[in-house]
């Protein structure tokens, strides 16, 4: 029996958490381009644990006019951007550039159109979910060092399952562009992923069919009600690994990986079944993303099963 349960994944380049962070052009087709770089000023994470700020270097630059010297498209040069950055205090900047933005509105596919010229029926399935692709690069100004580089793609229909606050929009530009600078900021902030766990079902041990109701309450996302349920059966029935083990995940659900570790060690030492030495595992390595996310030293217990 498996359910879905919220981590932490940590930054994918660098973070940049607490930082001034310049977004300092974004290339290509400027319909996209424009409303891109302006959403990531804009949307930049303010809540607890994620939150950064975001600036034009351009309008830092209280001294000069960033004049274009050898830039392609409008766009200023690197070094007057980048000595900008420094002047102002910036501690990054982010520059993109819009690859593709597939099936755009009229476009014809040439494939399709074959299709059509011998009376095959085409697939509409691709115009019907464009997707949009845009590469960005991360340079640290203090020490004037390339922090990474990596696209962010996205197509519609994953945009709305992602985010069902875009499904409501009409404009799939607006889905789109919207949905790319949510994932850019998965680049340097940390980012909430969903994962499925497995859960123990036992049978013909004492307390199983409580375990069994704590699971329903997991499945449902009541994760504190069903360890509740768990807690009250691992007390009664000490010799209930499968009880150990679920309790193990919902402590990780509430992200008290010390304690989930602990758990779970117990669950082996009662009944060394691969699924609770596998969670095991999964709950270190979930730990080691929630440290890496949040820049936390090592826990207190040190490292299990990783190095």
């Amino acid at each position: 029996m498996s359910t879905g349960m919220h981590v932490w994944d940590p930054p994918q380049l660098e973070s940049a958490v607490g930082k001034r962070i310049g977004i300092a052009s974004v290339g290509g087709d400027p319909e996209l381009a424009g409303p891109i770089r302006q959403k990531m000023i804009a949307m930049a994470p303010k809540d607890s644990g994620r939150g950064l700020n975001a600036f034009d270097p351009a309008q830092l630059d209280t001294q000069q006019t960033i004049r274009q010297v050898s830039a392609i498209d409008g766009q200023p040069n690197d070094i007057a951007t980048a000595s900008v950055a420094r002047s102002a205090g910036l501690d990054y900047l982010m520059q993109g550039q819009v690859l593709t933005k597939h099936h755009d509105k009229g476009a014809k596919d040439p494939v399709e159109e074959v299709k059509k010229m011998l009376g095959q029926t085409p697939n509409d399935s691709k115009a019907d979910n464009p997707t949009l692709s845009v590469s960005w690069q991360l340079t640290s100004i203090n020490d004037n060092r390339h922090a990474g580089g990596k696209p962010v793609v996205i197509d519609l229909e994953t945009a709305k399952q992602r985010y069902p606050d875009l499904a409501m929009l009409s404009d799939p530009d607006e889905i789109l562009s919207t949905a790319s600078v949510r994932e850019a900021y998965r680049l340097v902030t940390p980012s909430v992923n969903h994962e499925r766990v497995q859960l123990a079902i036992p049978y013909g041990l004492p307390g199983s069919r409580e375990v069994r109701r704590g699971n329903i309450l997991a499945l449902a996302g009541q994760w504190g009600e069903a360890a509740k349920v768990w807690q009250a059966v691992a007390d009664e029935h000490p010799l209930q690994s499968a009880a150990l083990h679920n309790l193990a995940l919902a402590a990780a659900a509430s992200q008290d990986f010390s304690r989930a570790k602990t758990l779970a060690r117990s669950a082996i030492r009662r009944n060394p079944a691969p699924l609770h030495q596998k969670t095991l595992v999964w709950i270190e390595q979930r730990q080691r993303d929630y440290h890496e996310a949040f820049n936390l030293p090592d826990p207190p217990e040190g490292w299990f099963v990783s190095r």
